[in-house]
């Protein structure tokens, strides 16, 4: 998001024109990010029980925790860029049990559980922006992902996934790539490219005359216009396919390198088109002569993907453009890929969520040490009396003080999504002090001490 500010006021034109429609105030919002500088890493990650156990949907949850632990240490060493990354989404490639790829491995007896699993990242500087775009519109996020992650959950359903298919949806400003095979997702990735390349120089024409060029130029025959000189123009609809052509095959050269480098060097089996771009005339055409694909197996997929969706409205048409949107959508009920956002001390915390989190969970999460947490004893005393080993034990001091939106809270107190978290460290108490005269043998025993090199 380029300005935050205008973004804002046009997520809040939507959600009052939403509200209207449904006489309902709106306060949450699913979004999803584009893979503009998109990061992915894919890891192996196992548990072992201490004893042959059955695998409960809880294991697998923190399975899924420790894959992304993992994924998030190689990619900080990784890192060559000023960009702090932050997970917003992961597919899981296989499951383990005792090192046999399964399906599904909860219910199972197992000693050994592991995955293969792809975690995606993005700059923390990207989230904010959407974050920051939202609650400008007076709205909390529900639920983040990223665009190729929905997409791919509507357009290529599981049954279709032992397939190997690559999925491109072409937005505005980039084309974000998945690619299938054995059952799961193997790649994500992304190219810069997409439909705002086009239109505005040639024509002389606003961005927004420009779409309207762009859209009319796949449903009629002409198309009337004015440009920035207030002239009226007629132009056939054949002039903007011959414009855009170039750009079309600069776009369908890119997305089918990127398909091949993320599918081990070689071309898919087919190629779904989803998004708003991907309608620009000619680009399944050239994508499919670009993977060696006949036509017929690179497609634009609206209607086909949408067949168990129903629409309240009667005018709205099932269409590639709204796919995303609606994977976006169900997303939320997707419970693997279930986040909670918090804000811990003025840092932004993503949490995996089973539904169990506590303060505890953000606090160790964010690196906060457990010494900060609880109270702290002051310094010790160690001595010896008769030879006998003794210890007099520093005074406690203040737990820590923690406050949940305002309102005082405890390290067992369960997380809300998008809270405001503040904790202020424990204190440690006095050190130990001890007399001689406090010592227990000193009234039942005579005890003889030097001074200055006198017995006394």
């Amino acid at each position: 998001i380029h300005d935050i500010g205008r973004v804002g006021k046009v997520i809040q034109t939507v959600k009052e024109e939403l509200e209207k429609q449904i006489e309902c105030p709106l306060t949450e919002v699913c979004i999803a990010a584009a893979g503009r500088v998109l990061k992915t890493v894919t890891t192996n990650v196992e548990y072992e029980y201490p004893e042959e156990t059955v695998v409960t949907r809880e294991d697998i949850h923190t399975l899924d925790l420790l894959g992304i632990e993992k994924a998030q240490s190689i990619l900080k060493e990784k890192n060559d860029t000023r960009y702090k990354f932050y997970c917003v989404g992961y597919s899981v490639v296989k499951y383990y049990l005792n090192e046999e790829v399964y399906s599904n491995i909860e219910g199972h007896k197992a000693e050994v559980i592991s995955e293969d699993i792809i975690v995606t990242f993005l700059p923390e500087d990207v989230v904010d922006g959407l974050y920051s775009a939202v609650a400008q519109a007076g709205l909390d996020v529900a639920n983040m992902t990223l665009e190729p992650i929905a997409a791919i959950d509507v357009a290529i359903p599981e049954t279709f996934r032992m397939l190997n298919i690559a999925l491109v949806d072409v937005g505005a400003g980039t084309s974000d790539i998945s690619v299938t095979k054995d059952g799961s997702i193997i790649a994500y990735g992304m190219i810069p490219l997409a439909g705002d390349e086009l239109i505005v120089q040639h024509y002389l024409v606003d961005f927004q005359t420009a779409e309207r060029i762009k859209l009319a130029s796949t449903t009629g025959e002409m198309i009337t216009y004015k440009d920035i000189m207030m002239i009226e123009h007629s132009i056939p609809a054949k002039e903007v396919w011959e414009l855009v052509e170039p750009v079309t095959d600069k776009m369908t050269t890119a997305v089918a390198e990127k398909i091949k480098e993320l599918n081990g060097g070689q071309s898919v089996s087919a190629t779904f088109v989803v998004g708003g771009g991907g309608k620009i005339h000619g680009f399944t055409e050239m994508l499919a002569d670009k993977l060696g694909l006949p036509q017929e197996r690179v497609a634009l997929r609206g209607e086909e993907v949408l067949q168990e969706v129903t629409f309240e409205q009667p005018d709205i048409e099932k269409d590639p453009l709204i796919v995303t949107p609606i994977g976006i959508c169900l997303n939320y009920y997707d419970q693997k890929n279930s986040f909670i956002m918090v804000h811990l001390n003025g840092e932004r915390i993503k949490m995996y969520d089973n539904n169990k989190l506590l303060i505890m969970d953000a606090a160790l999460q964010a690196g906060v040490a457990n010494e900060d947490l609880f109270p702290k004893r002051g310094k010790e005393v160690n001595y010896t009396v008769n030879g006998v080993a003794k210890v007099e034990r520093g005074l406690q001091g203040e737990s820590a003080v923690i406050t949940m939106n305002g309102k005082p809270a405890g390290i067992n107190t369960k997380l809300e999504p998008n809270s405001e978290i503040e904790i202020c460290p424990s204190t440690a108490g006095a050190d130990a002090m001890i007399t001689i005269e406090q010592l227990e043998e000193y009234h039942t025993s005579t005890i003889t001490f030097i001074v200055n090199g006198r017995k006394i």
